[in-house]
């Protein structure tokens, strides 16, 4: 019991030997539940721990002798940006004998994965060693039992508490090459060794290779590297000198064959800067819009593909003009916020063409001017969710999307009496759906919407246009059912 808490709002977490660590949440993997308190009032929170699993077992190289010191991954799926893919859970390494052992870890479906991080190191910095002109077999990341990609790898399927023994995953060497280059500069002298990362195209986690550069040359080196395509990028708060104030970033595309990539030039470059300004279309029969106080809107941009470090982000200044800063080379997803009550995105200009429904393709490292135009005329839906028997379903995760577009669902919770209301929607053929439970970032992904579209309720919206609907609540059992088709 906690005693004598200030009035404020609190996430609540749960830890004890032998469980997983839990945080309090009104349905499972929908994220914390914040605890308001008042002054004087009283909460009563039942948290239920759960038994850890774990996965044990031991690394061996081809011969059947173990192999210590390899980093161990124990990955799951799960969602990132409206995409399914593997998801880091927990890292350790192997022992001395090569065996390791992943606790803590919660019942589900994982994948467990072994690298030899010796053969991934950096010698594009200050180490020397002679430069291998051919193709080399290394060690590289391997999947229990012995896959090279995740395809043919062995799921483990854990149970609340389960303890798995044995796992043993034998290491497989395959063709690696090296991508040795260096970074040009038009910013001026690079006085300080930069970080890069290189990421296999279509994946957002970061990879295990990466390489320091070196002062004043700029050269680097991915010594050990599978046949793919790649993103070569730079974290884009480094800087030409440790002195200087000038932030530099660098991206590039790389495709790894059947050779050594050698001389390759990278372009380093000041980061782009966007100019814009927001704008309301005029509505002379709205007087209502006229003598209310103009909001203060904002925008950001979410890579949708490649590393993603942090999103690029301005508020409307007060005559509605905005500047976006320190814009990396990447593709992008315009994000708009604080849309005026009663008003949609219209549409969104850059550099004089649309992209108000496609991606903002920036990665020739331009900048350029943004205008986002707001009508007054939104449609919203309103209405109530209701169980299978018939009771208001309160706390019930919404979802309204438009079938085939490419623009990001938008969700809610319904209230206590199993109330919602979507405001600010353009006009357009909608599909409404209400989850019994549903696991975090997984009704932003276009594929699992697909799956749900026949049980979905149809609402088309024209501008000004009020829909009230009686939502039927898909049940747990039923959204595992459909979604375990993705698997």
């Amino acid at each position: 019991m906690f005693e004598d808490v200030e009035p404020a709002r609190y996430v609540l977490s749960v830890e004890r030997f032998g469980f997983v660590t839990q945080t309090y949440s009104e349905r499972s993997g929908g994220g914390a539940t914040p605890i308001s308190l008042n002054s004087g009032s009283e909460k009563d929170i039942v948290i239920k721990l759960v038994p850890q699993a774990v996965i044990a077992g031991k690394v061996v190289d081809e011969d059947g002798d173990p192999m210590p010191n390899l980093q161990i991954r124990v990955w799951r799926y799960g969602y990132n940006r409206g995409r399914r893919q593997l998801q880091i859970t927990q890292t350790t390494s192997s022992m001395v004998d090569g065996s390791f052992m992943a606790g803590s870890l919660p019942a589900g479906k994982y994948y467990v994965s072994a690298t030899d991080m010796r053969a991934t190191r950096d010698f594009g910095g200050t180490n020397e060693r002679p430069a291998k002109k051919g193709p080399v077999e290394n060690y590289t990341r391997t999947y229990f039992p012995s896959a090279l990609d995740v395809s043919g790898s062995a799921p483990i399927e854990l149970a609340a508490g389960q303890d798995i023994r044995g796992v043993e995953i034998r290491m497989r060497k395959q063709q690696v090459f090296a991508i040795r280059g260096k970074l040009v500069s038009d910013a001026g002298a690079l006085n300080s060794p930069i970080y890069l990362i290189l990421s296999p195209k279509g994946i957002d986690a970061f990879s295990n290779l990466g390489a320091n550069t070196r002062p004043k040359e700029g050269h680097f080196e991915f010594p050990s590297v599978p046949p793919g395509t790649y993103i070569i990028q730079s974290n884009p708060n480094q800087r030409l000198d440790p002195a200087s104030t000038v932030v530099v970033n660098a991206r590039y595309e790389v495709t790894v064959a059947d050779q050594n990539i050698e001389d390759l030039s990278v372009p380093l470059a000041v980061p782009a800067e966007i100019t814009g300004s927001f704008k309301m279309d005029a509505d002379p029969s709205n007087t209502a819009q006229q003598s209310q106080t103009p909001p203060v809107p904002a925008v950001n941009l979410m890579v949708s593909e490649g590393v993603m470090f942090g999103s690029p982000y301005a508020r409307a200044n007060a005559d509605w003009t905005f500047q976006i800063k320190n814009v990396y080379p990447a593709k992008y997803r315009v994000n708009v916020n604080g849309i005026p009550d009663g008003a949609y995105v219209k549409s969104i200009t850059f550099g004089g063409q649309d992209v108000t429904h496609s991606e903002l393709d920036l990665t020739s490292g331009s900048g350029g001017a943004m205008q986002i135009v707001f009508s007054p005329n939104a449609a919203d839906i309103s209405g109530t969710v209701r169980s299978a028997d018939g009771n208001a379903a309160a706390r019930v995760q919404i979802t309204v999307w438009r079938p085939g577009s490419p623009d990001p669902p938008r969700n809610m919770l319904s209230d206590t009496s199993g109330a919602f209301k979507m405001r600010s929607l353009a006009p357009g053929d909608y599909k409404v759906a209400a989850w019994e439970d549903v696991e975090a970032g997984m009704v932003l992904d276009p594929e699992f919407l697909k799956l749900f579209e026949p049980r979905a309720q149809s609402v088309s919206l024209r501008e000004s246009s009020h829909e009230s609907l009686e939502l039927k609540m898909i049940s747990k059992d039923d959204l595992d059912a459909e979604a375990a088709k993705l698997k």
